[in-house]
């Protein structure tokens, strides 16, 4: 069950009907063009989770890494945010799937929603704001499990860490040089969405937050002062709340030095840090970004480009990153199609880039938005969305849950 078919592109259902979630999985025949792969969507015998109606939506659904593949593309490791597991899967020749024994596995939370790997150890970001369920009495976490050889997973002891209150909202697990863990949270944003969830005692909580740990040999995490964002991170950006609430979230390092990118989303700006060897992270400077309401970043495997998703503009930019402490934005194309753009991936051959679109804004119209974009990198690191893009995605078009997440090979 070893993969090595190339050009393979999984995408989450988040289907919130009980056993309803599913990895969809499609094939690129090389030239841009997808096709379903026989047996897609292959079921994770689990639940997504239900977002709501009031727009504009952010809180309940905004995540990274909510799917990931190993580093030799031979399992599929993906959340079940309804039902508090992880489901893996083994990958065959041809890229379809077949979960492995004992899928899926407890999340060790509730609400998961982001995972990352660190050698035979993977790390998840529990939400815990899931507002269809009870969420109150427990706190998000991030906790630990370790591989085994068949694919199981096993509690790693002390991995546990819990944000402070309840509604923190953590979106990421991102492992850096797998010695550290980064995650930008929601804090206090106070969109109707989350007050709706928790209530006025939001608005009393600390603002969005860095969230760093620090894996030990033994898998276990200690936890690290969270960082504040720097002053004037958020001035002139865009009101989606009705007041000045900073947010950030989005990170991701370099893969060969030590700048680590955040995305400053209400202030349309990308972050630069630098970690140390304590894994504590140093502020470097901020880039202005064309679009509104910077969310995501992917970086090719060489470290000189970087791709960014703008929410409300339904734009995408790339970076050059010759200078990896001074990104500098080359271009910025629309998309097609209604929806707003939400995670990307690149190929593994860093060839072609793709972004999951879902409706957050209420100009698109109901039913319409959950797309997957394809767009060719071209030779200078700019990109081309190709003409038989977008890819309509077959998940429920009643605003309960919207399509999640992507990962190629």
């Amino acid at each position: 069950m070893h993969s090595t078919r190339r050009g393979v592109v999984c995408v989450v259902t988040n289907n919130p009907v009980p056993n309803g979630n599913a990895v969809l999985t499609y094939l690129n025949d090389g030239a841009g063009n997808l096709s379903r792969l026989p047996g897609s969507p292959f079921k994770t015998n689990c639940t997504g989770y239900t977002t709501k109606h009031i727009l504009p939506q952010f809180g309940p659904f905004d995540l990274d890494q909510n799917l990931m593949l190993s580093a030799d593309t031979h399992r599929l490791f993906v959340t079940n945010g309804g039902s508090d597991s992880i489901a893996i899967f083994g990958i065959f020749d041809d890229g379809s799937l077949q979960p492995v024994p004992g899928s899926p596995f407890s999340s060790g939370g509730k609400n998961p929603v982001s995972i990352s790997l660190a050698g035979d150890k993977l790390y998840v970001a529990n939400k815990n704001d899931d507002p269809s369920r009870y969420m109150s009495g427990s706190k998000p976490n991030y906790t630990g499990f370790r591989i085994e050889a068949n694919g199981r997973l096993t509690p790693i002891r002390g991995s546990t860490v819990e944000l402070e209150t309840l509604w923190r909202s953590p979106t990421q697990a991102l492992v850096v040089d797998e010695k550290f863990i980064y995650d930008g949270d929601f804090g206090s944003f106070c969109v109707p969405a989350r007050v709706a969830q928790w209530g006025e005692e939001l608005r009393k909580d600390r603002p969005t937050l860095i969230s760093s740990m620090r894996i030990k040999p033994d898998g276990s995490l200690e936890q690290l002062p969270p960082l504040k964002a720097p002053k004037g991170a958020f001035e002139g950006g865009p009101d989606t709340t009705g007041g000045d609430k900073p947010l950030m979230f989005g990170l991701r390092a370099h893969p060969t030095k030590k700048p680590v990118y955040v995305s400053y989303v209400t202030g349309d700006r990308l972050g630069v840090y630098e970690y140390d060897d304590s894994g504590r992270l140093n502020f470097i400077g901020r880039i202005s970004n064309s679009g509104k309401l910077i969310c995501w970043i992917v970086i090719n495997k060489a470290g000189t480009r970087a791709y960014t998703t703008h929410n409300a503009s339904d734009t995408l930019s790339a970076y050059d990153l010759s200078n990896p402490r001074k990104p500098v934005e080359m271009t910025a194309i629309d998309l097609k199609a209604h929806g707003h753009p939400y995670k990307l991936a690149l190929s593994s051959d860093d060839n072609w880039l793709y972004i999951v679109k879902t409706r957050t804004f209420k100009e698109t119209p109901i039913g319409d938005g959950s797309v997957l974009n394809v767009l060719r990198v071209l030779p200078d690191g700019t990109v081309k969305e190709v003409g038989s893009s977008p890819v309509t995605l077959p998940v429920r078009d009643d605003l309960l849950a919207r399509p999640q997440g992507v990962a190629a090979h």
